[in-house]
């Protein structure tokens, strides 16, 4: 039998950076930009994806910094609590989804990306 799993993808900016132009560059998009629950079947595989559209009102300012990104897959979609959006990288988050299954070196994956240019 099958599984769901819940795949969520948040996009945090840098330090510094806000939605906001009040101590920022009013960058865009900031926050969970995936949650979604799939079935798997035993060895079954899915692409999950989005198209955000990267913007920051104060370009100049911004230039050079990037995002940071930060996935996770839980087994089961039973772990909403523990990883709410910019919790996925927290020691709670890894906690909680290292208990659904026998590996819990693939849960969660935290990459910076996505140049400001």
């Amino acid at each position: 039998t099958g599984e769901f799993r819940r795949l969520r993808l948040d996009e945090a900016l840098p330090k510094g950076l806000t939605g906001g132009l009040a101590g920022g560059h009013g960058c865009d998009p900031i926050g969970r930009i995936i949650d979604t629950v799939v079935y798997l079947a035993p060895g079954e595989q899915t692409v999950v994806s989005a198209t955000p559209t990267f913007d920051c009102r104060d370009v100049e300012g911004a230039l050079g910094q990037t995002y940071t990104v930060a996935a996770a897959a839980d087994a089961h979609a039973d772990d909403r609590d523990a990883c709410r959006v910019f919790d996925i990288p927290t020691t709670t988050c890894f906690i909680a989804l290292s208990d659904d299954d026998n590996d819990s070196s693939d849960n969660r994956l935290t990459a910076s990306g996505f140049a400001v240019k």
